[in-house]
């Protein structure tokens, strides 16, 4: 912030001191040459402007430097010099504008470059991760296995109520979910390839809706639906787009208060040239904050304590399969809106 304020006050000290060498304050006004000389150089600050402040910046200053200038013209007496001074004018507007939109292209390249490397930077880490987590996953899943049928016929045995069949219901629970915890290191190590057919949308939401229906009434939550009759069928894998709203749905849930709302809808939006349905899941808890929102595709990020921090990236990476894009506006306590963008052909 300090650094813009120095740049504008040099800019505002540089537009004073080529007006007052325009009017002849710091040279004799009889040296038409040099008086010519100071002319140009009043686009100095009006390009400064531009480089540092954007388009903005350089009319701003282009402007300041005219109305400025424009006092000088009603002492001109010849025609000739008074066109000069007046085409000096537009082009002190003009050289602003167009150094300014130059800048601001660079700007955004220069952005668009930042986005890309770190896409690239986390695509590298996905792959990383993702490899160490097939492995792992492959290591202890079939121990995992043969711990849970254990402890499923040991526990047959205890005496209800007992002791020993307390114990060995936390070891089927606890077993029951590291291979939950397994499986989803697998859907993210090894994708299945899409299966795609034309799918009723409408059919994928109410069934993810109602399978989250026992989940979320436990804790009084109501899901409301609103799906835009006559949608157009999207060619996509129906399960995995399944698992893309059950990870949404989870997440929601786990982030709204007892009692709270959730609200799920699809409809059609996009132009007829690439027509795409968008899916929306909606809560109203907690938030994300905004560090973390930056995060959240990461794998193994996450900010729930019983969360593995691959949903969203399980998500995300089944929705990019599709053509589609996932988005996600959250303010810390004024909940969460995910967008799920597919379009109706993808390419």
């Amino acid at each position: 912030m300090a650094r813009r304020g120095w740049q504008a006050l040099a800019v505002v000290l540089l537009t004073a001191a080529t007006v007052s060498f325009h009017y002849g304050f710091l040279l004799p006004r009889s040296a038409h040459v040099l008086h010519a000389i100071h002319g140009r150089l009043c686009y100095i600050p009006i390009i400064l402007g531009a480089v540092w402040f954007g388009v903005r910046g350089g009319l701003a200053t282009a402007i300041a430097v005219t109305l400025l200038t424009l006092p000088y013209t009603l002492r001109i007496t010849d025609r000739h010099t008074l066109i000069g001074e007046y085409t000096e004018m537009v082009f002190y507007a003009a050289i602003g504008l167009m150094t300014g939109i130059l800048i601001e292209r660079q700007w955004r390249e220069r952005e668009r470059r930042e986005a890309l490397q770190r896409e690239l930077a986390r695509s590298e880490r996905l792959s990383s991760l993702g490899q160490m987590a097939a492995g792992l996953a492959h290591e202890i899943r079939n121990p995992l296995g043969s711990i849970q049928g254990v402890a499923e016929m040991l526990g047959d045995d205890a005496p209800q109520g007992s002791r020993k069949r307390e114990l060995f219901d936390v070891l089927r629970k606890e077993s029951k979910r590291l291979g939950a915890v397994v499986d989803d290191f697998l859907r993210f190590a090894r994708p299945r390839p899409l299966n795609l057919a034309p799918t009723d949308l409408a059919v994928v939401v109410n069934r993810a809706v109602a399978q989250m229906q026992i989940d979320a009434s436990a804790r009084g939550i109501r899901i409301d639906t609103r799906v835009t009759p006559g949608l157009p069928r999207v060619q996509a894998d129906a399960e995995q787009l399944h698992q893309v709203l059950l990870n949404l749905l989870l997440n929601a849930i786990s982030a709204s208060p007892d009692n709270g709302r959730i609200e799920v809808s699809a409809a059609r939006v996009g132009r007829d040239s690439a027509p795409t349905v968008e899916i929306t899941v909606r809560d109203w808890g907690h938030g994300i904050a905004p560090d973390a929102l930056a995060r959240v595709y990461d794998p193994f990020f996450t900010t729930r304590e019983s969360g593995t921090g691959l949903g969203l990236s399980i998500s995300h990476s089944i929705v990019s399969d599709h053509g589609g894009a996932i988005d996600i506006e959250s303010q810390p306590g004024q909940g969460c809106t995910v967008h799920v963008v597919l379009p109706v052909k993808p390419k």
